[in-house]
């Protein structure tokens, strides 16, 4: 399976560990080649914020059977730059605050539909201990990631995101 996994040098460097082990062809979309996590992957060094080099990288090396996507909110049109590249499951990563409760939805769900893909949330939440919280580990996200590949979940959320009062 062709895997594009952007965001697989920091946080979900062991998503990409995890596929190659199980046999992935990943491909790593980094900003900082050099935290690379594993010299199996392919690497695509390139800053997704600019829109034509990353849709030309991704016509270069895909199409791509499924993705995991973690993209700062620097780029909001990237994510679905990226998701022409993509026939099968895109898994889109995102942080803990597309779950606050005073925010108006978004269009996010109504724009990858229209682009034909197979789209799934993956939300970052955070961790309740006692009275305080605290944010995820890289390994408590890697494996909630791994665990919506794995059961193959329309949307997950990784941890909590209530009560919203006591987010980090």
């Amino acid at each position: 399976m062709r895997t594009l996994v952007v965001g697989g040098t920091g946080m979900l460097a062991g998503v990409v560990h995890a596929l190659l082990d199980e046999g992935d062809e990943v491909t790593v979309l980094a900003r900082r080649p050099e935290r690379l996590p594993d010299t199996r992957a392919r690497l695509l060094a390139l800053d997704y914020r600019d829109m034509e080099a990353l849709d030309r990288a991704l016509t270069q090396s895909g199409p791509f059977d499924r993705a995991v996507v973690w993209i700062h909110g620097t780029a909001p049109e990237a994510p679905f730059v990226a998701a022409r590249h993509v026939r099968g499951p895109y898994w889109h990563v995102l942080g803990s605050a597309v779950a606050n409760p005073a925010k108006q939805g978004s269009r996010r769900r109504e724009r990858f539909a229209a682009l034909g893909n197979d789209y799934r949330e993956i939300i970052l939440g955070f961790v309740l201990e006692g009275n305080s919280a605290r944010w995820l580990t890289h390994a408590e996200i890697s494996g909630g990631v791994l665990h919506a590949l794995h059961h193959d979940l329309k949307r997950h959320v990784i941890g909590v995101v209530e009560p919203w009062t006591l987010r980090p």
